[in-house]
């Protein structure tokens, strides 16, 4: 029995049962996003390094999953990965929707040409799509979370001057403000219900959103703790400064999109043509990899889209 007739059926079983997986997900799932913040506090909060509780702590097949998955190591990064990105997911369903892509990317590839190289490209590209996605959700919640902030320091500097305490303000932030800023700052209100410190629930959202300004606010309010003063005088000014601060990156984004697009474009064109030719014709296209001077061709035009992506990427990489 050849390799290739074992290979296609062990494809076709994986991405039949993540097909039935997903169904099965989309029929018995639950306030996803929170219990998998609830995984993530937990495994933060075992300092030791012990393995988690998973009979008590479980009740079914997919939590019990989720959290072994989780204190294997590469479990937590992901898990961090996927609330930042605000993704109804578990851990398991993500991985299994990682395997599913694969698996019918690889099925696609050995169906255009009935090459072992072609299904091996098709399944790599579709293994790293969901990353990518997940990047670009993550960049995409962190940009409208920074543009938010302004409004969010305004409702902040309002409830006090109102009479509010601080943490009654990151209440009324968390109700009237639109996500992605009204969802972080309830999973701050929710911290501090269950009996966190400020500094520690401003901390872990910190951690999820990735922001120099959010760091800016946060320390602002870190030493008007340690050292006292009026806390609403000192975000007004903070929302000040972000907001010069915006509509200063917002002009340098408009002055350098050209340049952006045209690097993006001339880094990955040339690598999706050779990947789309790997998967239609791989004959032709193995031969640039034959041993002698012709794999100089692929080595060097690879070095070159490297070294001018970031060379681009850099010109263009103005601090504000």
């Amino acid at each position: 029995m050849s390799l290739i007739s074992i290979f296609i059926p062990v494809l076709v079983a994986l991405a039949i049962m993540t097909i039935f997986a997903g169904l099965l997900i989309l029929f018995f799932r639950e306030n996803i996003t929170e219990r998998m913040y609830d995984i993530f506090r937990e495994g933060a909060a075992d300092t030791g390094g012990a393995r988690l509780d998973l009979s008590s702590s479980s009740r079914n097949t997919i939590k019990r999953l989720d959290r072994r998955l989780f204190s294997q190591g590469f479990g937590r990064s992901l898990t961090a990965n996927l609330i930042q990105a605000d993704l109804k997911l578990t851990l398991t369903e993500y991985l299994l929707i990682v395997l599913g892509l694969t698996s019918l990317g690889a099925l696609l590839g050995y169906a255009i040409s009935r090459q072992p190289i072609s299904a091996l490209t098709a399944g790599f590209i579709c293994f790293l799509l969901p990353g990518i996605f997940v990047k670009w959700r993550q960049i995409k919640r962190r940009r409208e979370f920074a543009n938010q902030l302004v409004d969010v320091l305004t409702q902040i500097v309002g409830s006090l001057r109102a009479g509010y305490s601080i943490s009654q303000s990151l209440d009324t932030v968390a109700t009237q403000i639109a996500p992605p800023a009204g969802d972080e700052f309830r999973r701050v209100v929710r911290e501090l219900q269950l009996g966190q410190s400020l500094m520690a629930a401003l901390m872990s959202l910190s951690e999820r959103i990735k922001s120099d300004d959010l760091t800016m606010v946060i320390t602002a309010i870190s030493i008007n703790q340690q050292v006292g003063g009026n806390l609403a005088a000192i975000l007004e000014t903070v929302a000040e400064t972000i907001r010069e601060r915006i509509r200063i990156k917002r002009e340098i984004q408009v002055l350098t999109a050209q340049q952006t697009i045209s690097g993006y474009i001339l880094t990955f064109l040339p690598i999706g043509l050779g990947a789309l030719l790997l998967i239609i014709n791989p004959n032709y296209e193995m031969r640039l990899f034959t041993p002698g001077p012709t794999l100089c061709i692929p080595i060097g035009a690879g070095l070159g889209i490297l070294v001018g992506f970031f060379a681009m990427r850099r010109i263009i990489d103005i601090e504000v």
